[in-house]
């Protein structure tokens, strides 16, 4: 009986063992002080594109990752991102404003199973970032977002 039970702590010590090593936490971190994580269990290449970052699983897009250059017809990014926001509601997705402290202004909007964050700091007026994925991590990923 005390061997089983060995048998059976050791086992189950394996098997967590090796799925939290699948499963470690990856930060991107983005110019404009930016960071998150993505669960490396989650893609297997990284696209580094010009004008954006793109993070797929088994030739499936799962997100991406861009930092947009605040369009001069607004002082700040932060003033940008709020006008979007203010136009992405006019629109048929879900958008949901999104809480990130001082400094910092962020929306969401979901559009056919993609979420995509945009989010600009009052510390960088020059640009504001982009951060979509497949719906079912977007929640994980914006969880562990942080600015620095």
């Amino acid at each position: 009986m005390r061997r089983s039970i060995i048998l059976r702590i050791v086992l189950a010590s394996l098997i967590s063992g090796c799925a939290s090593l699948n499963q470690q936490a990856i930060e991107f971190r983005i110019s404009n002080g930016i960071a998150f994580e993505f669960n490396s269990g989650q893609f297997d290449t990284v696209d580094i594109q010009p004008s954006e970052t793109q993070i797929w699983r088994s030739s499936e897009l799962v997100g991406s990752v861009a930092t947009m250059e605040t369009n001069a017809d607004f002082s700040t990014a932060v003033e940008e991102v709020r006008q979007g926001f203010r136009e992405a509601r006019k629109s048929s997705g879900d958008v949901t404003e999104l809480d990130l402290g001082e400094g910092v202004y962020g929306f969401s909007a979901t559009i056919n199973g993609y979420t995509t964050a945009f989010i600009a700091t009052s510390n960088h007026p020059s640009s504001w970032v982009t951060i979509s994925t497949a719906d079912d991590v977007f929640y994980q990923v914006l969880s562990t977002l942080a600015v620095h």
